[in-house]
C-alpha cells in the first residue's frame, strides 16, 4: 500500500472503532423501549438523514470535501457525548440528530475522494478492487471494536461507556482527513452561498431521475440497503435469547452471556465481511455485467430473508442467526459493485451530491419501513416482519429485471 491507501484505510478503520454498534439496540432494550419505540427512533435518524443528506453532498462539491469529513467526525462525537449521558427516551433524539449529520456529511464524499485520487493516479480500472480494500479496513474495525465493546460490558456492566471510548478513534480520524491532500479537498467556490448549494443540488437531482442507468441504482440501493439495515436490527435479540438459553450451561450472569455471543458473532460477521469486500471484483467477474451480480444479489437477499422468518417461525434460531451472516456477506459483496457503477455514470464534480442523493432515497425507506416493521415484531412476531422484507426484496428484484431489460 502506498501512503494514501494506508490513509483511505486508516479511515474506515477508525471510522468503525463505533464501540456502541454492537449492543446499540440492547442499550436501548436496557432503556425500557419497546421495538416500536426503537422504531420510531431509527425513522427519525433516517429522517434527519434525508433533510440533510442533499445539501451536504453539495456542501462536499462545492466548498471542499475534507472539511465536509471533518464536519461528519465531530458530529459523531457529539452523538456518542449525548448518548453517555441519556438516561431517557427524548435525550436520545439530541443524540440520534448529531449522529445523522455525521452520516449525512460523510456519506458519498470520502468515496468522491477516492475515485479522484484513482484518477488522477491513472488507476480507476482498479475502483472496485480498491474500494472494496479500503471497505475490508472498516470491517476490521468492526470486528475490533466488537472485542472491545464486549470486553465492556462483561467487565464494566456499563453499555454507556462505550459511547465514551467512541469518541476516541473519531479525533484520531478528524487528524487522519486533515492530513489528506489538498488536492482531494476539490473546492469549486471560495465563499458559501446557499444559491450555489441549491443550484449544484438541483443540476445533481435533475441528473440522478433523468439517467436511466443512475436512477436504476438508485432504486436498488434504496430496496436492497434500506431492507438490510432495517432486517439487522433484529440480529441482536435473537442473540440476546440465545445467550439466555446458554446460561443454563455455563455459571456466567445474564449480561455476560449475552455480551460473548453478541460479541463472537459480531467479531465472526466483520472478519467475514472483510474477506468478502475484498473479493467484490472478484465476484462481479463470474457475472456477464455488474448488474447482472447486484440482481444475483438482490433475489438471493430475498430467500434468505425467507428463510429467516421459516427459521425464527419454528424456533430454528441457528438458521436465522446463519442467514443473517450470509446476509452481511453478500452486503459486503453488495457496496463495492455499486459505489462501482456510479462512478461509471456521474461525473467527477457531481459524485458526492449524486452519492448522497442515493444514500438519501435509502433513508426514506428505512424511515418508513423501519416503524412499520417493528410494529410487525411488537405484535406479530420479528418472523413477519422478516417476511416482509423477503417480499420487498422480490419485488425490487423484478423492477430491476425489467429495468434492465428496458436499459438493453
Amino acid at each position: 500500500m502506498n501512503n494514501m491507501m494506508k490513509k483511505f484505510s486508516l479511515y474506515g478503520f477508525l471510522k468503525n472503532l463505533d464501540f456502541s454498534e454492537p449492543f446499540i439496540i440492547l442499550f436501548y432494550l436496557s432503556l425500557d423501549l419497546s421495538y416500536f419505540q426503537i422504531g420510531i427512533l431509527v425513522g427519525f435518524l433516517n429522517i434527519c438523514i434525508n433533510i440533510m443528506e442533499i445539501p451536504s453532498g453539495a456542501f462536499a462539491d462545492l466548498y471542499g470535501r475534507k472539511n465536509a469529513m471533518v464536519i461528519a467526525l465531530a458530529s459523531y462525537i457529539v452523538s456518542f457525548c449525548v448518548f453517555s449521558v441519556s438516561n431517557s427516551y427524548a435525550p436520545l433524539f439530541f443524540a440520534v440528530f448529531f449522529y445523522s449529520i455525521g452520516d449525512a456529511f460523510r456519506s458519498g464524499t470520502h468515496k468522491a475522494m477516492i475515485f479522484d485520487w484513482l484518477k488522477i493516479n491513472n488507476r480507476l480500472e482498479e475502483k472496485k478492487m480498491v474500494y472494496g480494500f479500503t471497505r475490508s479496513w472498516s470491517n476490521y474495525g468492526s470486528a475490533l471494536s466488537v472485542i472491545i465493546s464486549t470486553l465492556i460490558v462483561l467487565f464494566t456492566k456499563d453499555y454507556k461507556l462505550v459511547f465514551i471510548l467512541s469518541i476516541i478513534p473519531g479525533i484520531i480520524g478528524i487528524i487522519n482527513i486533515i492530513s489528506y491532500p489538498e488536492e482531494l479537498n476539490k473546492k469549486q467556490n471560495s465563499g458559501f452561498k446557499i444559491k450555489h448549494v441549491l443550484d449544484h443540488t438541483r443540476e445533481s437531482l435533475k441528473k440522478t431521475f433523468y439517467n436511466k442507468n443512475i436512477r436504476l441504482l438508485v432504486l436498488q440501493g434504496l430496496g436492497f440497503e434500506g431492507c438490510f439495515d432495517v432486517s439487522k436490527n433484529y440480529l441482536q435479540p435473537i442473540l440476546k435469547s440465545q445467550a439466555l438459553v446458554l446460561i443454563t450451561y455455563i455459571t456466567l450472569p445474564e449480561r455476560k452471556s449475552i455480551a460473548i455471543v453478541v460479541g463472537c458473532i459480531y467479531f465472526i460477521l466483520h472478519i467475514i465481511s472483510a474477506r468478502s469486500s475484498r473479493s467484490a471484483h472478484k465476484f462481479s467477474n463470474l457475472f456477464k455485467n455488474d448488474q447482472k451480480a447486484l440482481l444475483f444479489i438482490i433475489f438471493s437477499s430475498s430467500i434468505l430473508a425467507f428463510v429467516s422468518s421459516f427459521g425464527l417461525y419454528f424456533n430454528l434460531f441457528f438458521v436465522s442467526i446463519l442467514t443473517y451472516i450470509i446476509f452481511f456477506i453478500i452486503q459486503n459483496l453488495w457496496k463495492p459493485i455499486l459505489v462501482s457503477q456510479y462512478d461509471d455514470f456521474a461525473e467527477s464534480s457531481e459524485q458526492a451530491t449524486i452519492l448522497s442523493i442515493a444514500a438519501q432515497t435509502k433513508t426514506i425507506g428505512v424511515a418508513l419501513l423501519a416503524p412499520i416493521a417493528g410494529f410487525i415484531a411488537d405484535n406479530y412476531g420479528i418472523e413477519l416482519s422478516m417476511l416482509l422484507i423477503s417480499l420487498l426484496l422480490a419485488v425490487i428484484g423484478l423492477y430491476s429485471r425489467v429495468q434492465q431489460n428496458k436499459i438493453i
